[in-house]
């Protein structure tokens, strides 16, 4: 699974992400994203930088 940070500049988007989400291990929680280790942070269309999902939390 890949999410993407949009209408944000690569220097405004910190490290990890966390999304509310009612599919996610615990209903209501947080999916979390991060950049991979060593990927280049470089904008798409529209992107300032790719992001992956890494997990849930409550």
């Amino acid at each position: 699974m890949r999410g993407a940070i949009h209408g944000r500049r690569a220097e405004e988007v910190g490290d990890t992400v966390a999304l509310i989400t009612e599919f996610g291990r615990w209903p209501g929680g947080r999916a979390l994203y991060d950049p991979r280790p060593g990927e280049a942070r470089e904008p798409g269309p529209g992107v300032a930088c790719r992001f992956h999902y890494t997990g849930d939390t409550p």
